[in-house]
């Protein structure tokens, strides 16, 4: 091989640790970029009262965006600014969106206490039959239409209940003859064991 022109194995895309690879560092800056924002920065989470005091600084005052910026917050881009001034012009507004999105809780919690008493009232239920009940009981559950088994099982889990599957055991399974050879069998296994 011609000299400086050795490759290094293992450093390519997938693998090693300057790669992309699980074990590489490209995993550990996206992390940081979904941490930081854009391009490495800290982004800034800025209160509803300084957003009042620069709109106060630009319209009113008249001072420019880098001059207001600097004098409420002094590490506050201008760009900053600039966008809570557009923000201000554009929809009147100075405080901040509230945060929206997700749905909203479809049973009270009173509702969840008489799912949770559903289930100690008949631990045998399964999760379609007490839907079943849920859907059928007009009185408590008045604003449930429709319900899924995983809604019911997530409400379950969150009041710590868990919904262990019972099943029959034939009755002659308990009688004497089968528990002395269950017992013989454990004596065997555990002499056999070193």
């Amino acid at each position: 091989m011609e000299a400086g022109r050795a490759r290094a194995r293992g450093r390519g895309r997938g693998g090693g640790r300057g790669g992309r690879g699980e074990g590489g560092r490209g995993g550990r800056r996206q992390r940081e970029r979904g941490r930081l924002g854009r391009r490495g920065h800290v982004r800034n989470v800025i209160s509803d009262d300084i957003r009042a005091t620069l709109v106060d600084h630009v319209i009113n005052h008249g001072l420019s965006m880098r001059e207001a910026g600097q004098r409420v917050h002094p590490n506050l881009s201008r760009y900053t600014v600039a966008s809570i001034i557009r923000t201000f012009r554009l929809e009147n507004r100075m405080a901040r969106r509230p945060t929206g999105g997700g749905c909203q809780c479809l049973f009270t919690q009173q509702q969840e206490l008489a799912i949770v008493n559903l289930v100690r009232a008949n631990n045998a239920i399964r999760l379609h039959q007490l839907r079943e009940q849920i859907l059928a009981d007009r009185q408590v559950f008045h604003n449930i239409i429709q319900v899924s088994i995983t809604t019911i099982r997530r409400i379950l889990v969150k009041h710590n209940m868990t919904m262990k599957q019972l099943y029959r055991v034939p009755f002659e399974r308990n009688n004497v003859r089968g528990k002395e050879l269950r017992h013989d069998y454990v004596q065997v296994n555990r002499r056999q064991d070193p």
